[in-house]
Formats: structure tokens, C-alpha cells, sequence
């Protein structure tokens, strides 16, 4: 068996702050060139990052830059491309995700020389125009979820698999759907050789090739020392996938095609599966040992290639590939991403900029209409408008992470001259508080029983808990400045009264962490 490495790299994410992103390139990014080139020379390996991470590089730490051509120059690594600011595809129209990973393209020429020919998909979302959009700039190949693909209805109205979709499929909308109930034998050929024929795309155009969360996020939580992942059980599961039935040809498994943050820091592994929300982004020292640990033993079972090599060089598949509209990785769907608060009060404010920007009226010179679409796409981030605010996982949006969106919305509609905001309904005080109340009602609850504390200190830190929540629900501010648009200033304020608070009575449950 072939085994391919995918680092996806993305400085967009959420609760990744600029103060931090020297940090993570250094300590994520150059971790990975160095191991790699110092470690495994001939070993070639995946690095994926979007043109704002890549830009952002050149700017902050261009020494590691020179790294990853160094490594790209020598043939060990193979770069993949992706829209420029992270955008969900299957989230907005053709057009706006077109210009968007055309800005990744004009950014990959500038600062790598070159056009990558393998791309990732933010989320693995789908519709039916995305692997369009990705043939027609420029890509041959293209990364997809295997569970996704299993779990799909084809053309036909069956479904794909049906003996894996009548065990894993649910109709029911979820931040993830880890819930593998159907025993994928380790010969399973959809993870061991590309699609060269996609629904909807002119055959030969694109080969898309499959990863599955059944190995990925092991390796995920394996990097994150998460308790029942070890290496053992990795390398058990990883030779388990990496059987063939005899006579087949030898294909390939992708074992790692996450983000790249969790090698070297812990990501934001900390809030999603521990219930601590502020511990993101802190070094791992582990990282290094466990990858090089990892990288040898694989090399012991197979070779390592690049997706571009699976791609192009291994056997094709003769079915044809078809996902759900709106299917997603993790087995959620791709309009998760656009129904979070945030999200429903951005969206109709960029539907009018872009209602405005599409006029043939407009009567924008062309460089002004570029930097309007650069704008209006960047709004379109999907870790500003993430996580998602639902009754069992009551996360809050970083604030950073919405004002990027709010600022290049802003400028978009500036540059466009203007949307008649009279015709937006939305409302800003309700959308603050689908996004702060459930939290600060735990908070409040818990502080009212810390305040019949004996310890003067524990008392002390609940009663200015409480006071720093009851003037984070205070909206008045918002409601005469507008009750339409939420500034990120009004936001930034509650959200991080909200945060001290919560560290004050020392945190809350704010989601479920014990999974099967």
C-alpha cells in the first residue's frame, strides 16, 4: 500500500488571532518542512494552505516560506491550493467562490511560482458547480469525504452504499456525525483509488480522490494524546486499511489530511472536545516525536506518495462519483456552516453588495470591481461566522474572526457605493443574544452557587462574574446605534466580559466531550 500525508494549513481559523499567527507558522508549518527535510528526505508528503495563509507567511515569517519552496523545488512536497479566505464553496453562488480561489491562484504565481494542480475543498462541502469551479481554474484533482460519499443519494435515487447508508445516514443537521455503526473492511477500494469520473464534469476533466474520517481523525486524536488513540491503535487501524484482496493492484490511503495546526500546537482540539474554550493554540511538544514515530512506521508497510501521484498514476475507478447537495466531512452538511447567528446576519448585507456589484449599473472600473470581489469573498470566511450557537454546544464566534468578516464586508460595500440598508431585516440584538445568552446563563447559574462559597476568594470572583454578565446583556448601545448591522466593537465587548466571567467561576460545560 502507498500512504499520502495532507497538511491543511489555515491561518482563517477560528480563535487564530494575528498575534498568534508567528507562533503557529513556527511552530506548526516550519515543524513540519524541517521534519520532514531533516528526518525523511525522500519521503514526500502533502501541504495545503490558502492565499491568505500563504501571504500571510511572506509577511510574518518568510524564512519558513523559503522552507516550503525549498521543499516543493526539491520534489518532496507537493502543494495543494484552496479559496483565498476559506470560504465554504457550497455556501454562496458560482461566481463569488470562483473569484475567490482565482485570488489563491494570482497568490500561489506571486509568492511560489507556480500553479498547484490538487485541490482542497474547504469542508469537503458540495454542490453540484464545485468541482466546475475548481476545473475551470486551472486544477486536475481534487480531495472528497468518503463519508460523505457513503452516506449520498445517487442520480438514480439509491444510494451510493446502500449497505453503509441504511447504518450511518440521519437527516438530523450536526456540528459532526463521528457515528461509524457500519465496519468498513480495510480493502474497501473507494479510499484506495481515485474517481476519474465525476457527476456533472466532463469525464477525464478532474480525478477526485477520497479521504475518510475513519483514519484521518484517528490520526487527529492520536497527535492530540486523546485517550483511546494511541499509537498501537493507530498503526492497528492504519494496517487494517491498508489490506487488498487478491489480485488487486496496489493502491494508496490517505492517513492524514486534517489541519495541519495539530501538528506542533493543539489547534482548537482543546474547545471542541474538553471544554476549554480559552486553552487553543498552545505548543505540543509531542508533535515531533509522534510524527516521526508515525512517518517511520508507515514506511515499514508502504511508500509514501503525493495526492497528485494518486491521483494521476493508480488504477481509476469505473463508477461514477456523486455526492448530496449540501453534504459536508464530518457528516454534517455545508449549510451548517451558514446557520450559525452570525451567519443569518451576515448573509442578506452581502446579498445586497453583491446585488449591487453584479448590476450592470454599476459602472465600476475594473480594478475597483476586482478589490470589491476580493472584499465581498473575504466576508465569506467561514471560521468568522463558526462555531455554530446551538443548544448543546453553546459556542461563541471569536470575535476576531467576525470583525475580519464585518471589516471586509465593509469595504466591499464601500468600494460598490452604497446598499440601501433600510431593506435588511435583520436584527443585531437578537443575534447577540442567540450567540451570548445560553453561556451567560450558565455562568450566572454557577456563579450564584459559588457565591454561597466560604472560600472569600471563590465568593469575591463569582460576584464579579455575575456583575461583568449582567452588563454584557445590557444592549442598549446596540439598539441606537443600529439595530441592523452588529459592529464588532459591540461584540468584542460582551464576548470577552462573557470570557472573563466564565474564567472567573472556572469555566462551564458548554458541550458534551465523551464520544463512542
Amino acid at each position: 500500500m502507498k500512504y499520502i500525508s495532507i497538511f491543511h494549513a489555515n491561518l482563517n481559523y477560528a480563535y487564530l488571532v494575528p498575534e498568534k499567527y508567528e507562533f503557529v507558522i513556527r511552530s506548526s508549518y516550519e515543524l513540519i518542512f524541517d521534519t520532514m527535510r531533516e528526518n525523511f528526505p525522500d519521503v514526500r508528503y502533502v501541504f495545503e494552505a490558502s492565499g491568505y495563509t500563504i501571504e500571510h507567511m511572506a509577511l510574518i515569517a518568510p524564512d519558513v516560506l523559503e522552507k516550503l519552496k525549498d521543499a516543493i523545488e526539491r520534489g518532496q512536497c507537493e502543494f495543494m491550493g484552496s479559496p483565498y479566505a476559506h470560504p465554504m464553496l457550497a455556501n454562496f453562488p458560482r461566481e463569488d467562490g470562483l473569484w475567490s480561489i482565482r485570488f489563491s491562484n494570482d497568490i500561489y504565481r506571486k509568492y511560489l511560482g507556480m500553479q498547484p494542480v490538487s485541490f482542497w475543498n474547504p469542508e469537503c462541502g458540495w454542490r453540484s458547480y464545485v468541482p466546475r469551479q475548481v476545473v475551470e481554474c486551472g486544477y486536475s484533482n481534487m480531495i472528497g469525504d468518503f463519508e460523505a460519499y457513503s452516506r449520498s443519494i445517487g442520480p438514480d435515487g439509491k444510494p451510493n452504499r446502500p449497505e453503509i447508508y441504511e447504518r450511518e445516514h440521519t437527516g438530523k443537521p450536526a456540528f459532526y456525525n463521528f457515528g461509524f455503526h457500519y465496519d468498513l473492511p480495510g480493502y474497501e477500494r473507494a479510499i484506495h483509488f481515485p474517481f476519474h469520473k465525476i457527476h456533472g464534469v466532463e469525464e477525464g476533466k478532474l480525478r477526485m480522490f477520497l479521504r475518510t474520517d475513519r483514519v484521518a481523525q484517528f490520526a487527529v486524536r492520536y497527535f492530540m494524546g486523546m485517550k483511546g488513540y494511541s499509537f498501537d491503535a493507530t498503526m492497528d487501524l492504519i494496517k487494517k486499511y491498508t489490506a487488498r484482496k487478491p489480485g488487486e493492484p496496489e493502491g494508496a490511503l490517505i492517513i492524514f489530511a486534517d489541519d495541519a495546526e495539530y501538528i506542533g500546537t493543539n489547534g482548537w482540539f482543546r474547545l471542541k472536545y474538553q471544554n476549554k474554550p480559552d486553552n487553543v493554540f498552545e505548543a505540543n511538544p509531542q508533535s515531533r516525536e509522534k510524527l516521526i514515530r508515525l512517518v517511520s512506521e508507515c514506511q515499514k508497510l508502504g511508500k509514501f506518495i503525493t495526492f497528485n501521484d494518486a491521483c494521476q498514476n493508480l488504477e481509476p475507478l469505473s463508477d461514477t462519483l456523486h455526492f448530496n447537495d449540501d453534504s459536508a466531512w464530518h457528516g454534517a452538511q455545508a449549510s451548517f456552516w451558514a446557520s450559525t447567528p452570525l451567519a443569518h446576519l451576515l448573509r442578506p448585507w452581502q446579498d445586497l453588495v453583491r446585488e449591487r456589484l453584479t448590476s450592470s449599473g454599476s459602472g465600476l472600473d475594473r480594478v475597483t470591481k476586482e478589490k470589491a470581489w476580493y472584499h465581498l469573498t473575504n466576508s465569506y470566511n467561514s471560521d468568522g461566522q463558526w462555531p455554530p450557537t446551538i443548544p448543546d454546544a453553546p459556542h461563541i464566534i471569536h470575535p476576531f474572526n467576525y470583525q475580519y468578516c464585518f471589516e471586509n464586508l465593509l469595504a466591499a460595500e464601500m468600494l460598490v457605493g452604497g446598499v440601501d440598508r433600510e431593506r435588511l431585516q435583520t436584527n443585531a440584538v437578537e443575534t447577540l443574544e442567540q450567540i451570548l445568552s445560553i453561556q451567560q446563563r450558565l455562568i450566572l447559574e454557577k456563579a450564584e452557587t459559588l457565591m454561597k462559597s466560604d472560600d472569600p476568594e471563590e465568593k469575591e470572583n463569582a460576584e464579579t462574574a455575575s456583575k461583568l454578565i449582567q452588563a454584557s446583556q445590557n444592549t442598549e448601545s446596540v439598539k441606537s446605534a443600529s439595530e441592523r448591522l452588529l459592529y464588532p466593537s459591540e461584540y468584542t465587548i460582551r464576548a470577552e466580559a462573557l470570557i472573563k466571567a466564565r474564567k472567573l467561576v472556572g469555566g462551564i460545560e458548554i458541550e458534551k466531550t465523551e464520544y463512542d
